[in-house]
């Protein structure tokens, strides 16, 4: 019985980092309009780059 106090930390824990951990994920993966556009004309320029040497 003494343990049993334990297990709650120990897996509380872990859960609370886990949920941490996905929200700073899910967080840092939004792109800004600015980077998707940016990505938008990068992908754009490479296609026809690549299309001129044909």
């Amino acid at each position: 019985m003494e343990a049993f106090p334990w297990l709650f930390a120990v897996l509380g824990g872990a859960v609370i980092l886990a949920l941490v951990i996905a929200y700073g994920a899910i967080r840092s993966s939004k792109a800004t309009t600015r980077q998707k556009d940016a990505a938008e004309r990068g992908a754009h320029d490479i296609y026809h780059k690549d299309e001129s040497k044909s």
